[in-house]
């Protein structure tokens, strides 16, 4: 069994300070790697535990140089329990791509007494933070592993900091490390085996032996629906997070070549300041439950519409295009109001967002990447990967 070993060089540094330029030479770790532990004289230490962060506080599992892993009962396990702590739920396993872990982790020396670990500072806008000369972190035993949210990385707007965040599937930046206390985002379902370590600065000065994390198939994930609403009601493409976008039958897709849905030719190709296309544009939430897009009014002047609290948009990368009708504004006649309309290259006034359906006006012959949104309360609340759609010339 691996011992958790203690550099006994924390205890005495000030008195080998002179020496440390020599003790250093081919010492130095890559502070993403935990492989960088030195082979001088060490003490053994006792135990570590894990601690959940929620409403439950619950001790979930022990490491001690003797025992190996054990629940908070003694009792000898290979896998950590359940780990979610979820108010009025209790703990709940890991699912892909639902609620991550939060784990508290304590590493205690042989006498007994706690390391000290602890959050000095946080920079506001990265979220990075500055940890005591001690901090805890874990790496799994393979690299390449699709069951949590990993490499561990550094931020992208600090890239001399440290190495405290990941990439979820979504493409979403989270923090997995943060000082006292470890995040566990799971993305697939599957197992991948851990191992903890006391981060010293950039190395690691004890680890644990491997612990399994379980995460459990997850709900449907989130996903868009986009759909032709002529004769053909051709399902045209589907994102899924974690997917990416596919066509009607599931193959990958990156763009959209035919959009208009036209009775007697089927779904055609959009051409240069010719008709527009009008697509159903669904969202569904984790779960699979369909999030209601709807006119609930219309304006008989100005043709605005009331949605619902949520309606579907799309928005144009750049936001800058003259492919299509863009960008979005409010009706001339009601400024305040919804930002609903385009207009066309000849001035007309057109109505892109429909509440439960948009339009794409095309202007000119080209390219432009579109994300579909749902949007809700004055703002984006979901939002797809691009896409690029097509306008030929006429």
């Amino acid at each position: 069994m691996n011992n958790f070993r203690t550099n006994i060089r924390q205890f005495t540094r000030r008195g080998l300070l002179l020496l440390l330029p020599m003790l250093l030479v081919g010492l130095a770790a890559c502070d993403s790697s935990p492989t960088a532990n030195d082979d001088d004289d060490h003490l053994d230490g006792d135990r570590v535990e894990l601690h959940t962060r929620g409403a439950a506080g619950a001790l979930l599992a022990v490491w001690t140089a003797d025992d190996g892993w054990t629940d908070a009962n003694g009792n000898s396990i290979t896998e950590l329990p359940p780990s979610v702590d979820v108010e009025g739920e209790g703990l709940v396993p890991l699912r892909a791509r639902d609620r991550n872990a939060s784990l508290t982790v304590k590493f205690f020396l042989p006498d007994g007494s706690e390391v000290n670990i602890a959050t000095l500072s946080r920079d506001d806008n990265t979220r990075e933070r500055q940890c005591t000369e001690y901090s805890a972190r874990y790496y799994p035993t393979v690299d390449n592993t699709d069951v949590i949210a990993w490499p561990n990385i550094r931020h992208p707007d600090a890239p001399e900091g440290q190495f405290q965040f990941a990439r979820r599937a979504n493409n979403d930046l989270v923090g997995i490390f943060h000082c006292d206390h470890i995040h566990f985002y799971p993305e697939s379902e599957g197992t991948v085996d851990v191992e903890f370590h006391l981060w010293h600065i950039d190395h690691s000065d004890a680890s644990t032996d491997p612990l399994t994390i379980r995460v459990e198939e997850g709900p449907e994930p989130a996903r868009f629906e986009l759909q032709t609403r002529g004769a053909a009601s051709a399902m045209l493409a589907v994102w899924t997070v974690g997917e990416g976008w596919t066509d009607g039958d599931g193959n990958a897709i990156t763009r959209l070549e035919a959009v208009r849905d036209v009775e007697g030719e089927g779904v055609i190709p959009l051409r240069a300041f010719g008709t527009n296309s009008s697509l159903t544009l669904r969202y569904f939430a984790a779960g699979g439950e369909q999030v209601a897009f709807s006119t609930q009014a219309r304006d008989d002047d100005t043709r605005e519409r009331v949605c619902s609290s949520a309606e579907g948009r799309y928005m144009v990368e750049g936001n800058e295009t003259d492919v299509i009708a863009w960008p979005n504004r409010a009706h001339p006649d009601n400024p305040s109001g919804e930002t609903q309309f385009a207009e066309r290259t000849n001035s007309d006034l057109v109505g892109i967002f429909h509440c439960d359906h948009i339009h794409f006006y095309p202007e000119a012959a080209g390219e432009v990447g579109l994300r579909m949104v749902m949007w809700e309360d004055d703002g984006v609340a979901a939002m797809s990967d691009p896409i690029t759609l097509v306008v030929l010339d006429n």
